[in-house]
């Protein structure tokens, strides 16, 4: 092979294969309204910036990250950042004790849920206003959608149940009940079941999106919160505060293949790009926790934050 062959023959290498480790953390601290954000490759804190907004909660990037959207707890509000600048660059008003933040899957539209006033609020991307307030149960905490954006299911961890919302109507056209400190929604990948967390009651429950019937309940661990489906959808992480620990659930079968030990308070997980490498925040620790999905051993723990008490609590990870 002639020498400028090979050289152009690396150079595509190295494009082809740059995606599957190159990509950053972004960890909301909501003790000090900070942004840590973290060089996945590195494993090392780059910058933690400062926002305008009271308790950054959970997070969500857009398609190609462009933007990430916070939802501020203390403030009632979303936090549009532009991750390239690294700087918040709007904020926009949405209902009290703004809780969680999901993207349509058209991504015109932004539905946050606010725990503060038993209310999702719409916001449309466009304009940047809430276009619609809906009255859902008591302490709501997420939205998942289906994959055709028909549907919505909010997870309401005052009332432990999952009101299923007509996106188009805007309309509550059913109630299940889930169980005590419904939390963590998510859709599978082929949009046939919504796992929803129930910390009270230590399960996750699995929503039939045909039904719209609670079909299963997996004992997993006590007070089960955040979690995360793998992408090909065979795999669930599910953090169990209590226990200090993160599940994983063989989702074919329905049933816990592993108990991973983690740093205290684990909360919000999410899985690097190529899913070899699961992250989670821990509440206690004010780090975050990096797990070995092939082995299913942590691997590595990062401090986080500037203070004393950051309390580290989002974390998303661009994809």
């Amino acid at each position: 092979m002639k020498p400028l062959t090979r050289f152009l023959t690396f150079l595509v290498s190295l494009l082809l294969i740059s995606p599957a480790w190159a990509y950053t953390v972004y960890v909301t601290n909501q003790g000090e309204n900070t942004i840590s954000i973290i060089d996945g490759k590195a494993k090392k804190v780059l910058r933690t910036v400062k926002i305008s907004q009271v308790k950054p909660h959970n997070a969500v990037l857009s398609q190609g990250n462009k933007w990430l959207y916070i939802a501020n707890v203390g403030s009632g509000s979303v936090s549009v950042f532009d991750p390239a600048a690294e700087t918040e660059v709007a904020v926009i008003a949405a209902d009290k004790g703004t809780h969680g933040v999901t993207l349509t899957p058209d991504e015109k539209q932004l539905w946050t849920a606010n725990v503060g006033a038993d209310t999702v609020s719409v916001i449309d991307l466009a304009s940047q206003k809430v276009i619609r307030s809906i009255k859902v149960g008591t302490k709501p905490m997420l939205v998942a959608f289906t994959p055709d954006g028909k549907k919505a299911y909010v997870s309401n961890g005052g009332s432990g149940d999952v009101y299923v919302v007509d996106t188009a109507s805007g309309e509550v056209v059913k109630k299940l009940f889930a169980g005590k400190d419904a939390m963590g929604t998510v859709a599978t990948p082929d949009g046939k079941t919504i796992w929803v967390t129930e910390g009270g009651d230590s399960i996750v429950s699995l929503i039939d999106t045909q039904k719209d019937e609670v079909v299963a309940e997996l004992k997993v661990g006590a007070d089960t919160h955040g979690i995360v489906l793998s992408k090909d959808g065979k795999r669930a992480y599910v953090t169990v505060r209590k226990e200090h620990l993160v599940a994983v659930v063989d989702v074919p079968s329905r049933t816990v293949i592993a108990k991973i030990p983690v740093s205290e308070l684990p909360d919000i997980p999410d899985l690097s790009p190529d899913g070899k490498e699961l992250w989670l925040t821990s509440r206690k620790a004010k780090a975050v926790d990096i797990i070995d999905t092939a082995t299913n051993q942590k691997v590595a723990t990062i401090p986080v934050g500037t203070t004393a008490d950051p309390d580290p609590h989002g974390l998303v990870i661009t994809k």
